[in-house]
């Protein structure tokens, strides 16, 4: 009887210990490159999920790479099939993508077309009226010549204000000049009050003694809204008149940056870092407290590259010392980079990264890494104890050093985390997808994605009384659900024929989801 309750007692410890392991979704299954994901969370409807990536495709006898999303109405448990957004030459590559939900649920994308040599192109935003299922015809925002000399189209940051003033709705775009552009450079920004139809004259957000300086090529500026209807952006600078010390500055505007107050987050002697790192810092404003914000970055100021956190309680008037996110022993050597960082609605912080700690070697060459994240309850004072992310340690890859794969994602909603990366465990750089209960690090399972093949067809779209699915051989067994516009799940009906019907009489009109095995339709029901 013992040797069974033991017996018992190990086999239930290993079950437990099974369902805790994390596990990881390919969903961009590329067999070249995808890089540097982006993901989103619709505001009304907290099981809608959006990703969008850099991916190299075969595109008119060449290969370009494109900006390729896949949307989730089932809080990530499965993913529509891939959209590419669209080329604007035969010549032209894509890159730098992201995304913003306003507070009613349209969706925003934002990315670069271009082509360098000779120079041409520019910054497009594209919408989604259906949860990232399908997008309109992009429109541009920025061009390529707006500032002749400095090609002012590089790494644009799409933030949209949801607050419940007057300025609701405003969407603000930040860039920089071009990668091949020498300084001196300043930051650019737009806004639009449109959806993006038209945009504001280009402006720059340093100014007056706070200004970028001569010296920094790339001044990038991270940006964010607050809940109080501010447009708010981070910045790096050097103008010793300004500052003797190099400087993160914070920019912070009222009027659509119209008129800018500026603060000081940090001032200090530079420490340099490996170039081959990705040094991007975040800025980002709780969604419950306007005067709440957090800025982060990776810092050499302990001897190796830590995830930093500012943080500021004041709306950015001042701003506290650094607090050490990640908790391996300290100047080991170990690099941690490519940060990532979301609120939740209770205005609770987690940040994500690039972890090198259970690498054999320092430094980045020759140094695998895994993913960690690490919360605080008190906006970046103190954090928890850092988490793994990854299912399994991915071993260093030269493909790191080349550009295109600066960034990761996450969102944060309750106590889930939603994470979206780029790693080469595959052989290729791809992007993986995981959904984790943060306080308790526990994975959730995802449905193994298949290819972008279509399996069904629905029509007639609207529909009335009756929607036909026609369906490929291979799905019969499996399950039609059917979600409303909220991600409630209404209907599910067992596939028997390769042409089923649907009565669809007793749904309200409006707009409804289909999804067969990993493959999302949308239909209106009028």
């Amino acid at each position: 009887m013992k040797q069974n309750l033991r017996f018992l007692f190990i086999l239930l410890f290993i079950t437990q210990l099974v369902k805790a392991q994390t596990s990881n979704t390919n969903i961009s299954n590329g067999v070249t490159y995808n890089g540097e994901p982006y993901l989103v969370i619709n505001p009304t409807n907290s099981q809608n999920l959006v990703t969008a990536w850099m991916s190299l495709t075969f595109v008119n006898s060449q290969f370009h790479v494109t900006i390729k999303t896949r949307a989730s109405f089932d809080g990530g448990n499965s993913w529509s099939t891939s959209n590419s957004l669209p080329h604007f030459s035969n010549s032209f590559g894509s890159a730098d993508v992201s995304m913003a939900f306003n507070k009613n649920g349209l969706l925003y994308l934002c990315y670069i077309d271009y082509r360098q040599a000779p120079d041409s192109g520019g910054i497009y935003v594209a919408r989604s009226h259906n949860g990232g299922l399908t997008w309109d015809i992009p429109s541009k925002a920025f061009d390529m010549y707006e500032v002749p000399s400095k090609r002012p189209i590089d790494r644009p940051w799409l933030v949209v204000d949801k607050s419940n003033t007057s300025r609701a709705g405003t969407l603000y775009i930040t860039t920089k000049p071009a990668p091949w552009i020498a300084p001196p450079n300043r930051n650019y920004f737009k806004t639009s009050i449109d959806s993006g139809k038209t945009w504001s004259a280009i402006a720059n957000i340093d100014g007056g003694t706070h200004l970028v300086g001569n010296s920094i090529a790339q001044p990038m500026a991270a940006p964010t809204a607050t809940i109080g209807g501010s447009f708010c952006a981070a910045y790096p600078s050097y103008v010793a008149i300004q500052n003797p010390l190099p400087a993160y500055y914070f920019a912070k505007s009222n009027n659509r940056g119209q008129t800018f107050n500026y603060s000081t987050i940090i001032s200090a002697v530079a420490n340099p870092l490996d170039t081959n790192l990705k040094n991007s810092y975040l800025l980002l404003a709780s969604p419950i407290d306007s005067n709440k914000l957090a800025f982060l970055l990776p810092n050499a100021m302990n001897g190796d590259p830590d995830i930093m956190a500012f943080h500021s309680n004041d709306g950015g008037q001042t701003w506290s010392t650094s607090t050490r996110v990640n908790d391996d022993a300290v100047a080991n050597g170990k690099a941690q980079d490519m940060v990532w960082a979301d609120y939740n609605e209770q205005g609770n912080l987690i940040v994500t990264w690039r972890d090198r700690r259970s690498a054999t070697s320092n430094g980045f060459w020759n140094a695998g890494y895994d993913f960690y994240y690490a919360t605080s309850t008190n906006n970046g004072l103190t954090f928890s104890a850092n988490k793994k992310l990854t299912s399994q340690f991915v071993a260093f890859d030269s493909v790191l050093t080349q550009s295109g794969n600066d960034m990761m994602g996450c969102v944060y909603k309750g106590d889930t985390l939603y994470t979206v990366w780029g790693d080469t465990r595959t052989g290729k750089m791809n992007i993986f997808f995981s959904k984790t209960i943060a306080s308790t690090n526990t994975n959730i399972g995802i449905t193994v994605l298949t290819n972008d093949k279509s399996q069904f067809a629905i029509y007639p779209n609207p529909a009335t009384a009756l929607l036909n699915v026609a369906i490929a051989t291979d799905q019969i067994g499996k399950e039609i659900r059917i979600y409303d516009a909220k991600g409630t799940l209404i209907l599910t009906q067992t596939i028997s024929y390769t042409k089923q019907k649907i009565n669809t009489e007793s749904l309200p009109n409006g707009i409804y989801f289909m999804i067969i095995d990993n493959e999302i339709k949308s239909f209106v029901k009028e």
